[in-house]
């Protein structure tokens, strides 16, 4: 049995779970997120109910699964989750899909697509002690801050090409957790989930953006700064919600700050570029 009370951005968020299977994938997916005391009212309550056919995942109510592999399930929970609560979020969040992490002062927002590098970006930030916001979802605020949405960074199995799993606890920044379930197509995936320890408390505004581009037949790293409109139409495609192209562009432009640097970063050795941009902001101050 699970009960928890979350505090995800702003948002109360209550999970009742009594499905012993499901109770274990969904504590490791909202290890992160900050427990809170219980009110009477919560923005977003999810019911995990077993019945004779497995498990049913209710939203405020709504039906939104019913399955009998628990994995399955907390899957379809960690989908809702997410959606509903950026759904919820805006317009006083915009919602990026990007990797945030703090250092020194600095919010530095990593946006691109999937297999552009952000989240091999973010890990290797963390590795040197950068603090975590979001590995996916990057909150943007009406100031320019960027707040924390810090959902477990995920491997999409139990290696990553960048970093061993030694190395990863080794490091001591990191606490591990998995859940397994089964893909549509019949396919068995166990999500491996990092929990970083350093996370970050407070907004924070946005002052470096990089729009990066894994190369493996490129130089180890090479940046070089990118106009304000490029930067923007570009990040335009990697926000979470449906708007317009214009109305992308126009909440981008009115809330990134005017002194946010956007750089392009190349790379090849995800090491050597985190340890450009350290350079960069180090040089820079």
């Amino acid at each position: 049995m699970l009960s928890a009370d979350l505090s995800i951005a702003h948002l109360h968020v209550r999970i009742h779970c009594e499905s012993p299977a499901c109770c274990e994938g969904i504590e490791a997916l909202t290890a992160l997120f900050e427990h809170t005391q219980a009110t009477e009212h919560p923005d977003i309550c999810f019911t995990l109910r077993m019945v004779d056919g497995g498990t049913v995942l209710t939203c405020n109510g709504e039906h939104i699964w019913q399955g009998e592999e628990a994995g399955e399930v907390v899957a379809a929970f960690e989908w809702a989750l997410y959606n509903r609560a950026i759904n919820m979020l805006h317009p006083r969040f915009i919602s990026l899909h990007a990797a945030t992490v703090g250092w020194q002062g600095h919010a530095i927002t990593i946006a691109g697509a999937s297999g552009a590098g952000k989240s091999s970006l973010c890990t290797a930030a963390l590795l040197h002690g950068a603090d975590y916001f979001s590995d996916e979802y990057s909150l943007l605020d009406q100031q320019g801050r960027i707040t924390p949405f810090p959902r477990p960074l995920q491997w999409g199995g139990e290696t990553h090409p960048a970093f061993t799993n030694q190395a990863m606890h080794d490091s001591g920044l990191f606490a591990e957790g998995r859940y397994s379930f089964t893909a549509h197509d019949g396919q068995a995936i166990t999500s491996l989930l990092w929990h970083p320890r350093h996370l970050a408390g407070e907004p924070v505004p946005l002052s470096l953006l990089l729009l990066p581009r894994f190369d493996a037949a490129a130089e180890p790293a090479t940046c070089e700064p990118l106009a304000r409109s490029q930067a923007l139409m570009e990040l335009a495609a990697e926000m979470h919600h449906k708007l317009p192209v214009r109305g992308r562009l126009r909440e981008l432009n009115s809330r990134i700050p005017a002194a946010t640097r956007m750089l392009r970063l190349v790379f090849s050795d995800v090491h050597a570029a985190w340890g450009q941009v350290e350079q960069l902001l180090t040089s820079r101050g």
